[in-house]
């Protein structure tokens, strides 16, 4: 595995791990509050089979923290930027928590490329019956609200990253079942990426776009992906609570729940995921 930064035709700078050998090339999409370090444990699984390509999100990690493109309308198009440039004429994606919302708009405005998409622990604003993610009174998380807020996260976060960030992971509901799947090293790893210049910005960003990202995906339900598409949940996670968005917006949906872990699947059951995902993507080829 090796780490490099692409630079986007728009100037900005895409942090990324490679590696792998032969085989089709996965593009990984870490979530919120993370990095690409959230990958660590999956890529070395894949990487026997498959080539793997896991970026910072662009507000994230060592990526550009720009103060503007975050719907992922945008941020799908540096996706497959660096995709093409890295010579992955077709390829999977893979996207959990937030890098599912960023994964959806690659394979709708790139369906000749994607080979398929797998949404794990991740579902589709705007789409489906209830789209009640982020309104905590009809059981949505509490976070969404806070992370829409402009200037205020950053005020109350300045210097208390990595609390904050260990009230995310350690917390009851939609926390880590395996608790030591995110060490206090991998804490410090997020709390400093988190600290950086721009860091809460352009990660929180991501979440103020969510009212435009709902307009796009509306707009890009009208015409059903017809890729295969995995919907992976965790069984004290999110589950397959979404799992109506995904199936409003492709024709092939399948499911899978993985028991004794939260949130986090890559991080606290990266096994399970690359068997699934290598199932999954063996048939989607």
């Amino acid at each position: 595995i090796y780490h490099e930064r692409h630079r986007l035709r728009n100037g900005r700078l895409l942090n990324y791990a490679a590696g792998g050998g032969g085989g089709d090339a996965v593009l990984l999409l870490h979530g919120w509050p993370q990095t690409n370090h959230a990958w660590r444990r999956l890529m070395p699984l894949l990487a026997s089979d498959y080539r793997v390509v896991a970026p910072d999100l662009p507000g994230f990690g060592n990526s550009s923290k720009p103060h503007s493109g975050y719907d992922k309308k945008t941020i799908a198009l540096s996706l497959h930027e660096l995709m093409q440039s890295l010579g992955h004429e077709r390829y999977h994606v893979v996207g959990h928590d937030l890098g599912g919302q960023a994964g959806y708009p690659v394979a709708a405005q790139n369906p000749a490329a994607v080979k398929s998409l797998t949404l794990i622990e991740a579902g589709i604003p705007g789409l489906g019956d209830k789209d009640n993610a982020a309104n905590p009174w009809l059981g949505g998380s509490w976070h969404f609200g806070f992370n829409m807020l402009a200037d205020l996260p950053e005020i109350l976060l300045a210097g208390k990253e990595r609390e904050f960030l260990n009230y995310i992971f350690f917390r009851d509901t939609i926390g880590l079942v395996v608790t030591d799947a995110i060490s206090n090293a991998d804490l410090d790893i997020y709390a400093t990426a988190l600290s950086q210049p721009g860091g809460v910005r352009g990660s929180f960003s991501h979440y103020q776009a969510m009212m435009q990202d709902r307009e796009d995906n509306r707009a890009f339900a009208k015409h059903a992906l017809t890729m295969p598409v995995l919907m992976m949940g965790a069984q004290c996670g999110a589950g397959l609570s979404w799992l109506d968005t995904v199936q409003a917006a492709a024709l092939h949906v399948e499911t899978a729940l993985v028991s004794g872990s939260g949130h986090y699947l890559p991080e606290e059951r990266p096994s399970e995921v690359a068997d699934i995902l290598s199932s999954f993507i063996a048939r989607a080829i």
